[in-house]
């Protein structure tokens, strides 16, 4: 359960802090909604306490978890299909899945793969997206500016070798 003060990663919007509780009279039922300030846009949303467990929203990574992530696109990755509308699918299939590692993977894939042919438009595209919200949940995780982050991010993605 969240909880005020929280940082939380709401897939579909982004990342953000637990900013209080709101009690709310819905029909007959009064219902408690999280408010989550989401980081990097100016907005606000409210989450009905009942749906936090099937909504995706989950404590941003740890300090280790961050570790992890940053091993993981320092690797050279496999299995990279070289057609469009495979990659594509895969892509699109792990971002919504909300999972952090599933957006390293996209990071590291496309990026990787600039290394031998540009990226289509929609492959550019869902990179800057995901590289975007993987920066901002490491930067939240760990109390940082999001363009040392990105630095951070681009220094290691570069250094990844071609096979």
């Amino acid at each position: 359960m969240i909880k005020v003060g929280d940082k939380v990663a709401y897939p579909p919007h982004g990342v953000g802090v637990v900013e209080g509780e709101e009690k709310r009279q819905i029909g007959d039922k009064k219902i408690i909604f999280f408010r989550i300030k989401i980081l990097g846009k100016n907005m606000s949303v409210l989450v009905p306490e009942t749906v936090i467990e099937t909504s995706g929203i989950r404590p941003v990574l740890s300090k280790e978890e961050v570790e992890e992530i940053f091993h993981f696109l320092a690797e050279v990755p496999s299995d990279i299909s070289n057609k469009w509308t495979v990659r594509h699918r895969l892509n699109v299939d792990r971002i919504k899945t909300g999972e952090i590692k599933e957006l390293a993977i996209v990071v590291r894939n496309l990026s990787y793969r600039t290394k031998d042919k540009e990226l289509s438009y929609s492959e550019k595209r869902m990179f800057e997206d995901a590289f975007e919200k993987l920066s901002e949940e490491i930067a939240l995780s760990l109390g940082k500016d999001i363009k040392e982050i990105k630095k951070k991010i681009r220094k290691i993605l570069k250094e990844v070798k071609s096979k």
